[in-house]
């Protein structure tokens, strides 16, 4: 699935929103790119989780 929004317009986003509010840009890139990870690693995470429950259901029954 690809994202709506193209990385060049996320980082031209994102640096009108950090001169908007008179922050570096550099910083809400990286706790932009921070959330990323962590929102794929939970998703990782969730599919491991149910993979294990389905064998596991297999393998009681």
């Amino acid at each position: 699935m690809q994202d709506s929004v193209s990385d060049d317009e996320l980082r031209k986003l994102i640096q009108e929103k950090a001169e908007e509010h008179n922050l570096p840009p550099e910083l809400l890139l990286d706790i932009y790119e921070a959330e990323r990870e962590v929102v794929n690693m939970d998703r990782r995470r969730s599919i491991l989780k149910d993979v294990g429950a389905l064998l596991e259901e297999e393998v009681d029954s």
